[in-house]
């Protein structure tokens, strides 16, 4: 005969599987985001300081696959920007640090949203896109700090 199954592993099994879906989930958007990439070229060193700036809207990565949503919050600082991730999501993303020497910026709009879209010069290959008010706050944060577009020639300011 047979043990019953205790009352309790059903629900220990389904948290399990929920913890360990979650651990995937965030660790397959760092890589397909590109932060990993990026910490390692532009690991923070410290803590954040400057003018804090929550971003609600973000694309990030090679393609823009990586999309974050009220989960980033940008410092915006006289040296650069520096890039953290709400604990939740943060397996396998630490702070980043990129100095504004190595940011160039376009601006561009989809559909009815304006965007800023950054390049980092160590990682040409990543981008990342601030859509909307958020955009603008980041932009006003750099005061005049805010790097100029390198391709183009047009500012956001």
């Amino acid at each position: 005969m047979h043990d019953p199954v205790p009352v309790w592993a059903p629900p220990l099994l389904v948290m399990a599987c929920f913890i360990a879906m979650w651990l995937f989930v965030t660790w397959l958007l760092s890589h397909a985001s590109g932060w990993v990439t990026l910490a390692r070229i532009y690991p923070a060193t410290g803590d954040a300081t400057g003018i804090p700036v929550r971003l609600r809207a973000v694309r990030m990565g090679r393609s823009g696959l990586g999309q974050f949503r009220n989960v980033l919050t940008l410092w915006v600082g006289a040296q650069g920007m520096q890039l953290h991730m709400l604990f939740l999501f943060a397996i396998n993303s630490p702070d980043l640090f990129v100095p504004w020497s190595d940011i160039s910026v376009t601006r561009g709009r989809q559909f009815f949203f304006d965007y800023i879209e950054m390049k980092f010069r160590q990682a040409p290959e990543i981008l990342l896109r601030i859509y909307g008010s958020s955009a603008e706050r980041v932009v006003e944060a750099a005061g005049a700090d805010w790097p100029e577009n390198q391709t183009r020639g047009d500012t956001l300011n």
